[in-house]
C-alpha cells in the first residue's frame, strides 16, 4: 500500500531505465519503444545481409548489391521514429537527448581524430564500426549523464 508520504515523492529511474531510456512520458517510452523496435531490426538486417552476401559468392553483382543496401530501409525507419521521438518529447527529455547526442558526437570525433595521430606512430588501422560503437557508447553515457543531472 502507497502512503501519502511516498506519493509525492519522485519516482527514482533506475539505471536499466537510463540505459534504456525507459523514463519520460507514457509517449516518450512508447515512442522509444517503437525507435528501439527499427534499430534491432536493423541490426538483424545488417546481420542478415552480410551473411547472405558472404555465404553465396555466386549471386549476381545488382542482387549483390540490393541484399547489402537493403538494411538502410530499416535504418531511415528508425531515423523517422527517432526524429518522430524528439519532436513528440517534452522539453526535458530533447535536452536530455540533444545533449546525449553532442556527448556522443563530440567522444566519436576526438576518438576519430585522436587515433589518426597515434595510427601515424604505428597503431593499427580500426575499421569504421569501432568508431561506431565509440560514438554509441558515448550517445548513452551522455543521455545517463544528462538525466542524472536533471533528475
Amino acid at each position: 500500500m502507497v502512503t501519502e508520504s511516498q506519493k509525492d515523492q519522485p519516482e527514482r529511474t533506475s539505471f536499466w531505465q537510463m540505459l534504456c531510456f525507459g523514463y519520460g512520458t507514457a509517449v516518450d517510452r512508447r515512442n522509444n519503444r517503437r525507435f528501439m523496435r527499427w534499430c534491432i531490426a536493423w541490426a538483424l538486417a545488417i546481420i542478415g545481409a552480410t551473411w547472405i552476401v558472404e555465404t553465396y559468392d555466386n549471386l549476381p553483382t545488382i542482387a549483390s548489391w540490393i541484399i547489402a543496401i537493403s538494411p538502410n530501409a530499416f535504418a531511415l525507419g528508425a531515423l523517422v521514429s527517432y526524429m518522430r521521438y524528439l519532436r513528440m518529447a517534452d522539453e526535458l527529455q530533447r535536452k536530455i537527448q540533444i545533449e546525449g547526442l553532442a556527448v556522443g558526437f563530440g567522444v566519436g570525433w576526438i576518438f576519430a581524430i585522436g587515433y589518426l595521430v597515434v595510427q601515424s606512430a604505428g597503431a593499427p588501422e580500426l575499421p569504421v564500426t569501432a568508431i561506431i560503437l565509440v560514438m554509441t557508447g558515448g550517445w548513452i553515457l551522455g543521455n545517463v549523464l544528462a538525466l542524472r543531472h536533471y533528475q
